[in-house]
């Protein structure tokens, strides 16, 4: 079968329409669901999130648990304590998971509230850290000398001279 460039295009193109169809209508229903002040609303978006991350958890500890051929350079590697590790998580997603969907279908406050929390006070972590590194950076750029810019209009960054007002090669 020869491979026809326009007609992947077109599929392309028709698979994309459907996932901005698809993400139209959901975001509509989760607006709907917020202006009548439903619980589900907020409880399946959460639920898909946290669900996701519980089953790549799973997946980690799967992969350690399953894996062959440990290469000789991972020669101090305990098999025996990578196997219960990866077992104790693949155990813990479980648990996890069925206890948050138990909250979930009681409609318990606390079974949407931790994993939103968790989430949100992660970015504002992230976010903090980024900005104490902005603020702690040092410039790697020369000071400028009046008010005009530091770089130069040809392009490029003159290196210091070694003596103050000595000209640059």
């Amino acid at each position: 079968m020869v491979w026809d460039r326009s007609l992947s295009i077109r599929r392309s193109r028709r698979t994309g329409w459907k996932i901005c169809l698809a993400a139209a209508v959901g975001a509509a229903l989760f607006l709907w669901g917020l202006s009548q002040e439903s619980y589900w609303a907020l409880a399946l978006p959460v639920a898909a999130g946290v669900l996701a991350a519980l089953s790549l958890a799973f997946y980690i500890g799967y992969t350690i648990l399953t894996v062959r051929g440990i290469p000789a350079a991972a020669e101090p590697y305990d098999s025996r304590a990578a196997r219960g590790t990866a077992l104790a998580i693949c155990a813990a997603s479980v648990v996890l998971g069925c206890v948050f969907l138990a909250g979930v279908i009681a409609q318990s406050y606390w079974a949407l509230a931790l994993p939103v929390a968790l989430a949100v006070l992660g970015l504002l972590g992230m976010v903090f850290w980024i900005g104490l590194a902005i603020v702690l950076q040092r410039t790697t750029l020369p000071q400028a000398r009046s008010s005009a810019s530091a770089v130069p209009a040809t392009g490029y960054i003159a290196k210091p001279s070694a003596k103050p007002g000595a000209p640059q090669p």
